[in-house]
């Protein structure tokens, strides 16, 4: 038995932490993954994990979705997770997220479980705040766009902020370890400080422009931005830092020449449309 599905990758401008997730502010590109499950029953649990082909063992967001899904079956099953990705994972963009997103929806068709949307939604967020891969990107990947957190916190929901620009490039410079910032209680008391003042200040001015604006506060404010972040941000006005990845994300209507112009600075860049 076999099921695929997708999930749109999910970066963030800037966000705000609780201990059960989070609220904050980003924008949703296509393709973030494709993840194709395999199924067949077996006398005991038993699984593999690719990644583009690559079989992996540290994808810890995946075997915590696997877990959960198996516990909503008395069946054993043997499982194999093919997920497919464009983008670099760790970096910023949402691909954890995207992982659990894409592959409990994936092992819901194979097993034919019937499980609703809202609990795949919930296992993926918890897979994923469990393995400390991400707070929020699950709830994101269910919206298209431009998108700001909704109360009550941690957000559940999202709206949409209206976005002129149709493309994403991304200038990577190298992993971040989300856990290790998020369990950081100091840099966890800035990051919510400087997050509330974002989330409010967007909250009464909702456009782009300002997403642009408090999204490199943020990136400054908080220190997270690297000496070659804050590089890029100094030569390109409409550009910041995808949270949580040592990441340049520009937003354009013109993606070829920003990506000639990062390449200045990165050696590894990408170009995503985003979802609308």
């Amino acid at each position: 038995m076999k099921g695929t599905a997708t999930s749109q990758g999910h970066i963030t401008g800037f966000f705000k932490i609780y201990s059960n997730g989070s609220t904050g502010a980003g924008f949703n590109i296509l393709n973030g993954m494709k993840t194709t499950a395999e199924v067949k029953k077996a006398r005991k649990n038993n699984y593999k994990i690719f990644i583009n082909e690559k079989k992996t063992n540290i994808f810890t967001t995946s075997q915590k979705v696997i877990q959960k899904i198996l516990t909503k079956t008395k069946q054993k099953f043997e499982i194999i997770v093919k997920h497919e990705t464009e983008f670099p994972i760790g970096y910023g963009l949402g691909i954890s997220g995207a992982g659990a997103l894409s592959l409990a929806n994936a092992l819901n068709k194979a097993m034919k479980l019937k499980i609703s949307k809202k609990e795949i939604v919930k296992i993926a967020t918890e897979a994923e705040i469990e393995a400390g891969t991400g707070l929020g990107d699950v709830i994101a990947e269910q919206y298209n766009g431009t998108l700001i957190g909704l109360p009550p916190y941690p957000s559940k929901k999202a709206s949409k902020i209206r976005n002129k620009y149709k493309y994403a490039v991304f200038g990577f410079f190298g992993p971040l370890e989300t856990k290790k910032i998020i369990k950081n209680k100091k840099l966890k008391s800035q990051i919510n400080k400087i997050g509330s003042y974002c989330m409010q200040s967007l909250s009464k001015k909702q456009s782009i422009e300002n997403f642009l604006h408090l999204s490199r506060i943020f990136a400054i404010e908080t220190n997270l931005a690297s000496k070659q972040v804050r590089k890029v941000m100094n030569a390109i006005p409409q550009s910041s830092m995808a949270m949580l990845g040592n990441t340049v994300f520009v937003l354009t209507n013109n993606p070829k020449k920003i990506e000639k112009q990062l390449k200045k600075y990165s050696k590894k860049t990408a170009i995503a449309k985003i979802s609308d």
